[in-house]
């Protein structure tokens, strides 16, 4: 007698014949052995896949026979080829949006740290070349939100800090350490939210044993309420200037509040988040 599967237990699995080429964002560092000088890319791309790159450099001979039968020296005819090997594909079945690579203290290896849109920051280790993942902490919903962090993401060079941005107002800080067995650790994460606040890029800043500092290029815009404020503001002090006669060529109708509706935005500012690992705050 033939059974009949079930609507429930029956797993339907998307594969795509080839592969996204797109490029969403890169990384460097050395992720699979601690041999040092080993360098290797990894790079997540537009179908929610990562791939980890080695860097190879070999030597092609191109000497020709004719000097070899001379006995001349043709070493330095061999010609030095860079080229990429693909060391391992992991699939995610995510959209991914950003990633960076982090050297823990007291290791040789790196970890990467990927955001991504299930609402939660992934570190992973690609240890002889196998994934796993340490940690995936969830702090938001799911989806690509404004106000969900995971767009932006960045290290502090010395790997004991990671901060996860979103493309407006929230930033959360998680330290990064080792347990007595040598395993890395997450911290619970602090926030570093700046509100009314858009955020272009997000970097670490390389400051020595001094406490980690991120460097944001963001944009702060008014609130509704005080841009109202304002417009009624200027009108009234318009209305004055023109009562007394005061009207210049400068009083013109764009003001910080309505900066926005003509297109040539407001004034980037960068601004440095430091976290103070005495005191456990940002």
């Amino acid at each position: 007698m033939t059974s009949v599967t079930s609507a429930a237990a029956m797993k339907l699995l998307d594969v795509r014949l080839k592969h996204a080429g797109s490029i969403v964002s890169s990384a460097i560092g050395e992720f699979t052995s601690s041999t040092a000088g080993l360098q290797e890319i990894v790079c997540i791309r537009a179908g929610g896949t990562i791939d980890l790159y080695r860097i190879v450099i070999s030597q092609v001979g191109g000497g020709d026979k004719a000097n070899v039968d001379n006995g001349d020296d043709d070493d330095d005819d061999d010609e030095v080829q860079t080229t990429l090997k693909l060391i391992t594909r992991l699939e995610t079945r995510s959209v991914l949006r950003s990633i960076c690579s982090v050297r823990v203290s007291g290791g040789k290896r790196d970890v990467v740290v990927v955001g991504a849109d299930g609402g939660c920051c992934s570190i992973i280790d690609f240890e002889n070349g196998v994934a796993k993942v340490l940690h995936c902490p969830a702090f938001g919903k799911v989806g690509c939100r404004r106000d969900t962090p995971g767009q932006y993401v960045a290290s502090d060079p010395r790997g004991r800090a990671a901060m996860i941005a979103s493309v407006e107002k929230r930033k959360l800080v998680y330290v990064l350490n080792r347990d007595a067995a040598g395993e890395v650790t997450l911290a619970s994460p602090l926030e570093a939210h700046r509100p009314r606040t858009v955020v272009f890029d997000l970097v670490g800043v390389d400051n020595g044993y001094d406490n980690p500092i991120f460097a944001s290029l963001e944009v702060q815009y008014l609130d509704h309420e005080d841009a109202v404020l304002s417009e009624k503001k200027r009108i009234s002090d318009l209305k004055i200037k023109e009562e007394n006669g005061q009207v210049g060529s400068n009083d013109s109708g764009k003001t910080d509040a309505t900066l926005g509706r003509y297109g040539d935005g407001f004034t980037k500012q960068l601004a440095y988040y430091e976290l103070d690992l005495g005191l456990n705050h940002v």
